[in-house]
């Protein structure tokens, strides 16, 4: 399946992790936002440009995600507004850790686990039921 990992800038090494364990589980991430340019919060004005391209494909990664994968690691802006995208346009949502003081945290699209662990195997158990649906309706004629 095609995710996308949200996570606080800060924290953008764990996010990497977490998605290569994804795709060491057959999935494909939508955008390696982790691997933008870092331009620091002091220069975001004088590098404009770099900032809107990468708004730009983070927006593209949200909405060509099948899943939304969201590690509430530490406060972050950013991270609710990708929530937010993935909410508006229906993607299902699977949040790792623990919801905090967002009213979209309570959100019922909005499904939690503890663990990375708990988020692997669920969306594994979610690429399986998909594949054999996929295989069921292909089979009929």
């Amino acid at each position: 399946m095609k995710l996308y990992i949200a996570a606080p800038w800060v924290h953008r090494d764990k996010a990497q992790k977490v998605a290569l364990e994804f795709e060491n589980n057959g999935h494909d991430i939508t955008e390696k936002w982790w691997l933008h340019k870092d331009v620091g919060q002091d220069q975001m004005d004088k590098d404009a440009e770099e900032m809107a391209s990468q708004a730009k494909a983070d927006e593209i990664g949200v909405l060509n995600a099948d899943h939304f994968i969201f590690l509430n690691l530490a406060y972050s802006e950013g991270k609710c507004v990708e929530l937010g995208m993935a909410l508006s346009e229906g993607t299902p949502i699977l949040a790792v850790g623990q919801r905090a003081m967002n009213v979209f945290h309570y959100h019922l699209r909005v499904k939690w686990v503890e663990t990375v662990e708990e988020a692997l195997e669920r969306i594994g158990r979610v690429k399986r039921i998909r594949k054999k649906a996929e295989t069921a309706y292909t089979g009929i004629a």
